[in-house]
């Protein structure tokens, strides 16, 4: 069957203003400083830094590195198994033909493993195609996948260490759904990668992992989401999530959520990714999870809430987080919506800690590290602690350029909300709270 359909052009990038290429001239002096410091502070954690560290980060730290392993070549696994090119199966690639029946045979083929090769065309697909058995995979060479059902467009990581690899995935969108079909990459499989595709559109999240384990999601570009750029949720654990760009999501840039009707989530490191362009929502945030290091990321500009959150949420149901280790970030222009947005700001800090909503100790926040981050040009305060928030530890963060506080503790619920604070530079250390002040 062939069915006539517009397919998106490749997105173009217009050529920055005057203004713009300054400002990314500062925050890329950020970024570098930051690096540095990074890299400086690595090498002391056995020293200095590692004594304002509370020994459970320590510990997080050095157990989820291992997680990096995820992310290391696989081609030998490959090489023995069968690729089938998808131009000798007779799978068209002209953007018109619907050839949803064809890749899912060609998929469904592999039963023994394998590479389904999609070479240079744009193929067309009216509903979720499925990655049924384990390590199989699809592997692009100037290729694109278009979805043209807003409600039917996933490509689902069913098996068990299976991968999609150099695609690109666009999709027709209409309005904002919440369906696993409407996402356009969902991972449930073990051991499944994602990477190096870049997705542009999707009727719910870009990637969504749900309940899957040792997982890596790494070097991929999502945009133009209608939810979450990257969501993590229903147990997704042991994840490795690097080297991804974000940018122009409907939600959240990237998401881990534990909702108390399901799994926890957590036990997964986020580093080296860059957050951009996030009108409604947060640019990295961590929803109830437990045992997340989120390091040397970039996240700017926030429409109306945090670059880096850590909380649960009433309106969701979902846990308390724990054990949230936050280091070596750059987070810029948090809460800039402009004056003329019909949208209102949260009051969230560039990087916020929260608990609303917390009558028992499983829905407070508790033990988080903020340290070595570079927070500057925010609309609202630096760090906020509110409500629930207990047993903070924030170390050696640069905060400039804020309209709010550097440091801000409110409506404390905790016996301890700050378990340690000190060494942060800030432009008026007056106005901290007193126990975050240097000595007089």
């Amino acid at each position: 069957m062939t069915m006539e359909h517009f397919i998106p052009a490749d997105p173009r990038r217009r050529s920055p203003s005057l203004a713009t290429r300054v400002q990314r001239g500062v925050i890329a002096a950020l970024v570098a400083a930051t690096s540095l410091s990074a890299g400086a502070a690595s090498a002391a954690e056995a020293g200095e830094a590692r004594s304002q560290w509370p020994s459970w980060a320590i510990a997080l730290v050095r157990e989820l590195r291992s997680l990096r392993t995820l992310a290391e070549p696989t081609e030998d696994v490959w090489r023995g198994l069968p690729v089938v090119r998808a131009h000798a199966r007779g799978i068209v690639g002209d953007g018109r033909t619907d050839v949803t029946d064809t890749l899912q045979a060609a998929l469904d083929s592999l039963s023994g493993g394998g590479t389904l090769l999609l070479e240079r065309g744009v193929y067309v697909h009216s509903r979720c195609l499925v990655l049924r058995h384990a390590r199989t995979r699809i592997v692009g060479a100037h290729a694109r996948l278009h979805a043209v059902d807003p409600g039917r467009m996933c490509i689902r990581l069913e098996g068990d260490h299976t991968e999609l690899r150099d695609l690109e995935m666009t999709a027709t969108t209409i309005g904002r759904g919440l369906a696993i079909e409407q996402a356009r990459v969902v991972v449930r499989g073990r051991g499944a990668r994602v990477v190096g595709n870049r997705i542009v559109g999707a009727t719910s999240a870009g990637i969504w992992v749900q309940g899957a384990q040792n997982f890596a999601l790494v070097g991929n570009h999502v945009s133009a989401t209608l939810a979450d750029g990257i969501h993590n949720s229903e147990g997704a654990t042991y994840g490795y999530i690097a080297r991804n760009v974000t940018d122009r999501t409907g939600d959240d840039g990237i998401a881990v959520v534990s909702y108390r009707s399901s799994a926890r989530s957590g036990r997964i490191l986020i580093e080296d990714n860059r957050v951009s362009d996030v009108p409604l929502a947060r640019g990295i945030a961590l929803v109830g999870a437990h045992d997340v290091v989120v390091r040397r990321n970039h996240v700017e500009g926030t429409g109306r809430a945090a670059g880096i959150i850590v909380t649960r949420e009433d309106s969701y149901d979902t846990y308390g987080a724990s054990r949230i280790v936050v280091v070596d970030n750059v987070v810029s222009k948090v809460a800039r919506a402009p004056s003329s947005s019909p949208v209102e700001t949260t009051g969230q800090a560039s990087i916020d800690v929260n608990a609303h909503v917390a009558p028992t100790s499983e829905l407070q926040v508790r033990q988080v590290l903020i340290s070595r981050n570079v927070l500057a040009n925010g609309l609202t305060d630096g760090i906020r602690l509110l409500g629930g928030v207990c047993d903070v530890t924030i170390t050696r963060n640069d905060i400039r350029d804020m309209k709010g506080q550097a440091i801000v503790v409110a409506d404390p619920a905790c016996r301890t909300v700050l378990a340690h604070c000190a060494d942060n530079t800030v432009e008026a250390e007056h106005a901290l709270p007193p126990v975050c002040r240097g000595r007089e």
